[in-house]
């Protein structure tokens, strides 16, 4: 049972912040160190002096610079609980409009052994420990974790029609032009039926695991301290529903970029990938073509293959002859990324998880990464097509978790929007 209630919500006062394009601000995991420097000269109240300062003691920073900013009115908290429902429209790399209808909530906490909030890739440890001594600093949840249900009985956007005829509470575009509207939900009776709703659904962390199982942390430590208090905020995180039926929710792949590691000799490379891979060469003036049949709509599962020095793309095709050899639950072998990461990088390359880790950077952005390895930046770019819902869905029911990175659910949720106080 996926637990729910309203709360209320802690927003800027767009009285005292101005424009709220200004101050909002990318997830924190997706912040370049030269975006994080703009951010933090955009406007002297966006979110990333919370959520990433470049303080060099930033969690004590952060805790005293949302005092202030609570002091002083910059960040104001509403007086009735409420749900927040976000329509975000957005356009795809081809053109296509989409429209995604979630809600943000305050989402009761559950142990992932219970089943009801599921994980679906691992996570560092090095990041999980920055979020917790933020939450400890801040007992302020400032990014919603993202998780979706999967329901065609219902659709939020038909629940909520009514409430969506009214003005926004916010309505911004931001810079990837990702149009961003929020209503404030406080219709007891509506509440209690969307509550109903959800209540027999299951939830996949899409997004913001790491600050999930920080939350999770968090919770334990601070019931540790206050036994017996069972439904005090500590129990909930900040969290963003969506259904993952809704043709809004896209999952775009998460390319990987191989920098500082000794790679075999192309010639012998090519010799094993060989033996479990159909190589199929593009010359590098035409890299369409080789996105083309990377993406075409054939069957078969495919890689592409970018190496500084090689002379040609590579697109690797494969079939369940090569997945059977790997040795890990069958819904994993279903997912190409792990094929990726068991078959080449670990038993070709030689590759542990933490040298991956060590080694490993990442883009959405295809072209990206074939230019950074044509122009000596990385030493090799793995272009891969999307993992979709169901995939994750089976990965998830089986109790198993991908790789880290293997989803990109777009757009992302900006920071700022909303906050939820994890302490009274």
């Amino acid at each position: 049972m996926a637990r729910i209630r309203p709360f209320c919500g802690v927003r800027y006062n767009p009285a005292v912040v101005g424009d709220l394009r200004s101050v909002i601000s990318p997830p924190y995991d997706v912040i370049s160190p030269d975006q994080q420097t703009l951010l933090h000269l955009r406007h002297p109240y966006n979110a990333v002096h919370l959520d990433l300062s470049q303080n060099a003691e930033r969690y004590t920073y952060a805790a005293e610079t949302l005092r202030e900013w609570l002091e002083r009115g910059v960040l104001v908290r509403d007086r009735e609980p409420a749900l927040y429902v976000t329509v975000q429209e957005f356009s795809l790399r081809d053109g296509r409009r989409q429209r995604r209808t979630g809600m943000f909530v305050a989402l009761r906490l559950e142990e992932f052994s219970s089943g009801i909030v599921r994980p679906h890739e691992r996570t560092f440890e090095d990041a999980k420990k920055d979020r917790l001594a933020l939450l400890r600093a801040c007992h302020m949840h400032l990014s919603p974790i993202f998780c979706l249900y999967a329901t065609t009985a219902w659709s939020l956007e038909e629940v909520m029609e009514p409430q969506l005829k009214a003005d926004p509470l916010i309505d911004i575009v931001d810079e990837q032009d990702v149009s961003h509207k929020v209503w404030r939900v406080t219709d007891h009776r509506l509440i209690a039926d969307i509550t109903d709703r959800l209540a027999p659904e299951s939830l996949v962390i899409a997004d913001g695991h790491h600050r999930y199982e920080t939350a999770l942390r968090y919770r334990r430590e601070v019931a540790a301290q206050e036994p017996g208090n069972d439904d005090a905020p500590f129990h909930y995180v900040l969290a963003y529903l969506a259904n993952a039926e809704d043709a809004g929710v896209v999952i775009l792949p998460t390319h990987r970029l191989l920098r500082g590691v000794s790679l075999p000799p192309l010639q012998a490379l090519r010799t094993a990938l060989h033996r479990d891979f159909r190589l199929a060469l593009f010359p590098l003036h035409d890299a369409p073509a080789f996105l083309r049949a990377l993406h075409a709509p054939t069957p078969g599962r495919r890689i592409g293959c970018v190496l500084a020095g090689a002379g040609h793309y590579w697109v690797l095709s494969f079939d369940d002859r090569v997945t059977r050899t790997l040795a890990v639950p069958a819904p994993l072998r279903d997912v190409d990324v792990t094929v990726l990461h068991e078959l080449i990088l670990s038993r070709l390359f030689g590759l542990s998880q933490e040298a991956q880790a060590q080694h490993l950077d990442y883009t959405t952005d295809e072209e990206e990464a074939i230019r950074l390895v044509t122009t000596q930046q990385c030493q090799a770019a793995f272009v891969l097509n999307p993992t979709t819902f169901a995939q994750v869905r089976r990965v998830c029911e089986a109790g198993e978790v991908m790789p880290p990175k293997s989803t990109y659910f777009f757009p992302k949720l900006p920071t700022g929007l909303v906050f939820l106080p994890a302490r009274e």
